[in-house]
């Protein structure tokens, strides 16, 4: 087992229950103060060198920002949604990472800043039969594409986080837009009673949201006048599918300690011994 990774805490019945029924949850202060002002400055160290408010995808995964990507709240989590038990072990996990980035909003940051303008979206319509999207049978979930969202500064309701559309992860009829296809609810005559349903959260920074990218999720103005948004978004899938286009140089991944190394081997399991990262054996 790799001594620099603490165990993960278990999934509990309760939040698998609410999981399942609303397709997120979430993990309030995980972090401490101690971890939260160490990353919050590395965080805004890459938005304030670049002086934008597009900060550098990659630097998420190196300081004491990749520590969240294996985060012990989130392992467990991610095991029980993600994973199948002849693929757990102590040494590697039994699932991947694929994605990864730092978002600063500061107070007045408008949705309309997005390309897609803060539409509801998901990553494929839930009701289309496809890797990604949220499954659960014979008593176990299979989250498909999952997003882990740290938020570094306070949330406030309704001023500003991400908002869902609790339980639309299993939504079996289109959004009432045009195309059964789309991903989005763009051109949806029903889009005002959509958002008026969509529900968000309150939280103390260090805390952590994890939903399935099959929900329909939406960014908002952030209008909380006490402190910016800041926060990494990490992005998840199973040992047999890829979403994103990693794109990670070798020499950060082989900084990481072996089992965090493991979160990006190739996506492949004939033969069942895909175990461990390598520069041969790794996600592009």
């Amino acid at each position: 087992m790799d001594s620099s990774i603490a165990s993960p805490i278990p999934m509990t019945e309760e939040q698998k229950f609410f999981f399942d029924l609303r397709g997120w949850i979430l993990l309030p202060g995980v972090l401490s103060e101690e971890e939260i002002g160490t990353m919050k400055a590395e965080a805004y160290g890459v938005e304030t060198a670049q002086n934008s408010q597009s900060t550098n995808p990659r630097q998420s995964f190196q300081g004491t920002l990749q520590t969240l990507l294996d985060h012990p709240a989130i392992v467990g989590v991610l095991s029980e949604i993600l994973s199948e038990d002849p693929f757990l072990s102590d040494e590697y996990y039994a699932f991947r990472c694929e994605n990864s980035f730092i978002t600063v909003r500061p107070p007045g940051w408008s949705k309309q800043e997005r390309r897609d303008g803060g539409l509801p979206h998901v990553v494929r319509p839930p009701q289309q039969a496809n890797a990604m999207r949220y499954q659960a049978a014979g008593g176990k979930i299979f989250a498909g594409l999952t997003r882990v969202v740290w938020e570094l500064e306070e949330v406030k309701a309704g001023q500003g986080g991400t908002s869902f559309l609790s339980g639309s992860h299993k939504s079996h009829f289109s959004y009432g837009g045009p195309d059964r296809y789309r991903p989005n609810i763009s051109d949806s005559s029903w889009e005002h009673s959509i958002r008026e349903m969509m529900e968000d959260y309150s939280c103390p920074a260090g805390s952590a949201v994890i939903f399935t990218e099959s929900l329909l999720h939406a960014a908002n103005d952030w209008t909380n006048p006490d402190n910016p948004r800041c926060a990494v978004f990490n992005c998840y899938n199973s040992l047999w599918a890829q979403w994103h286009r990693l794109n990670l140089e070798h020499e950060i991944i082989e900084a990481m300690p072996p089992k965090r190394r493991s979160l990006f081997r190739g996506v492949w399991q004939i033969g069942g011994e895909n175990y461990a990262y390598s520069q041969e054996n790794r996600s592009l």
